[in-house]
């Protein structure tokens, strides 16, 4: 098939840029023999590539909230289905999903994307991949509507299956994302579901985690100062704005967004987001008729990794049996594949019901049910 190619919108032809990696190893973009954040740029094109080989990855930068933002995509080899636009977690970069992207680009046929936050510390080190500093949720959320309307509007016309997929920090950014209630060209919602992996949805309660983490665990304090820096102070100096970044203060505007459903995955014994955060997630949505889809992993398989639990913070030595927080560049993590899996349901046709599932992978066992929404 021809690739499908198609103007791009005025406002973004004049900044956007659509720069090819020199890869030395397209496949996996895991880093070796290729600078991170030194691509090649290409001159601005007035035409746009809604087709590719889904086993690199390109970098595009775009208008977005009167700055300039940039995301990583990576194109199906045919004419796309939807688009799928991850939000990534704290201290991570659109880098860390690249294989992601190439997989889920080339297995369900999608434009997938991952923006970084205007704002965000980028830290490049030869041989790893970047890491980042900075809580720029508000941002984030305005940069991930924009490329995921510029894309609606280059290649999907309004048309196929969008799906939002957060992890961490990200399903602050998600949240506040869908509460601004984006739409596509044709005035659809912008996204159809939500898959919102271990997600920060409570800022206020994962501030407090933080802060009383912070006097004996540096990455506890970066978080603290980063969200302070986010909202201009500490909750008891800036209340309101905590409040207005809290997404499940903001569950009238996710449901007014035209969202069909919203699936869950966390882990029980999460040590950097607390499971209870997905809890009132779950019951706020499904309050307002919004189908949630939540599964708990409380033990992991013996091939996953723990992860981050709340028991590792002991100084026990032994590895957790739980499993924990999920790192997003991990490809066997539990919660993690387990979220993967339920994003290829959705492009299977099956729609969100709701759910409530509570798996052990160490026996392979799962208890709950489906039932009907209230």
């Amino acid at each position: 098939m021809r690739p499908l190619r198609l103007a791009l919108v005025a406002a973004a032809t004049a900044a956007a840029v659509l720069a090819v990696p020199a890869l030395a190893d397209p496949g996996h973009g895991n880093g070796k023999g290729h600078a991170y954040g030194h691509e090649k740029r290409k001159a601005p094109k007035d035409t746009a590539v809604c087709t590719g080989d889904p086993s690199t990855y390109q970098v595009l930068r775009y208008p977005s909230g009167g700055g300039v933002a940039e995301a990583a995509y990576v194109l199906p080899a045919k004419k796309p289905r939807g688009i799928v636009v991850f939000d990534h977690g704290y201290g991570h970069t659109m880098y860390s999903w690249v294989r992601h992207m190439q997989r889920t680009a080339a297995t369900l046929g999608v434009i997938a994307v991952t923006p970084d936050y205007r704002g965000q510390q980028n830290t490049f080190v030869a041989g790893r991949l970047p890491s980042s500093r900075g809580w720029n949720v508000s941002a984030g959320a305005v940069d991930t509507n924009t490329v995921a309307q510029l894309f609606d509007r280059s290649c999907l016309k309004g048309k196929g299956h969008n799906v939002l997929y957060s992890v961490s920090m990200g399903g602050n950014t998600a949240g506040l994302a869908l509460a601004a209630k984006p739409k596509r060209m044709n005035g659809k919602p912008l996204f159809d579901e939500w898959v919102n992996v271990e997600g920060a949805a409570n800022v206020l309660e994962t501030y407090q985690g933080a802060r009383a983490l912070a006097p004996a665990n540096a990455y506890a304090a970066n978080a603290k100062a980063d969200i302070e820096a986010e909202t201009g102070g500490t909750p008891e100096q800036v209340p309101q704005a905590y409040a207005e970044r809290t997404v499940v203060n903001r569950v009238p505007d996710i449901a007014d967004s035209g969202i069909k459903g919203v699936v869950i995955v966390h882990g029980v014994m999460d040590g950097l987001v607390t499971h209870d955060i997905s809890r009132q997630l779950q019951a706020l949505l499904m309050a307002r008729g919004v189908p949630v889809d939540l599964t708990a992993f409380v033990t992991r398989s013996d091939k996953a990794e723990p992860g981050t639990t709340i028991d590792g913070y002991a100084p026990t030595g032994l590895t957790s049996p739980f499993a924990g927080h999920a790192s997003e560049t991990s490809e066997t993590h539990d919660v993690g594949r387990y979220g993967f899996a339920k994003l290829a349901d959705l492009y299977r046709g099956k729609a969100v019901r709701c759910a409530d599932h509570t798996k052990n992978g160490s026996t392979e066992s799962s208890v709950g049910a489906y039932f009907p929404c209230p």
